[in-house]
């Protein structure tokens, strides 16, 4: 009878660690699922230098700058790159705090008023007013390529001036720009954008000025 209670307890005890056991495995599974979840991403800027803005220039036209678009696939606030050909991936932990088109429209405006050759440059996302002249602007590839050694950030805009008044296109351009990363990861590709971005954008004001002289 002793040696039938002795078994009893050993069996309630051991079920007793095994359901403890059991208790603790699942919480700490379940810390570390939450843990990874919740951890922030780390967002980048498009944070190039921002010009001086000259006075306004009374005899120049008024530039309408639209909002810029993306083409298919690259209209997201995910950080892309390719490692293999045709076959876009992002980063996990990193994101742009926009999309590029969203963060490049500012910088557009500032830097086509800084050139002092307009009456006015205006921001199709802040102002209903038509300008005489109207900037496109689309994001046809922003990504960072390591099919090449170092990596590079690969940036094509498709730029296009019109002629409100006169409803024709004054011009139409492709500009490209490569620019090689410093290190081979999610922050090299976000320094390499940012002077992509900077470069690009000096080749559409000289485009645009040439333009409208």
């Amino acid at each position: 009878m002793n040696k039938m209670i002795q078994i009893k307890k050993v069996f309630k005890n051991n079920l007793l660690y095994l359901y403890l056991l059991f208790l603790f495995c699942l919480t700490g599974c379940s810390s570390n699922v939450i843990s990874a979840a919740d951890t922030p991403k780390r967002t980048y800027l498009l944070d190039i230098p921002l010009p001086s803005i000259p006075a306004a220039n009374p005899e120049g036209k008024t530039l309408l700058v639209s909002i810029p678009k993306a083409a298919s696939g690259f209209d997201t606030p995910a950080q892309l790159y390719m490692r293999h050909q045709n076959v876009l991936e992002y980063y996990s932990q990193t994101q742009w705090v926009g999309t590029p088109a969203q963060m490049l429209m500012p910088l557009l405006v500032l830097r086509l008023e800084a050139t002092g050759h307009f009456a006015a440059v205006l921001s199709a996302a802040t102002t209903p007013v038509a300008g005489e002249l109207r900037l496109d602007t689309e994001i046809v590839r922003l990504y960072q390529d390591f099919l090449s050694e170092p990596s590079q950030v690969h940036l094509v805009l498709r730029v296009q001036l019109l002629d409100m008044a006169a409803r024709q296109v004054v011009a139409t351009k492709v500009l490209k720009v490569l620019k090689e990363t410093q290190t081979t990861d999610a922050q090299g590709g976000m320094k390499a954008t940012n002077e992509a971005v900077a470069g690009i954008l000096n080749e559409l004001v000289e485009f645009v000025v040439e333009q409208v002289k």
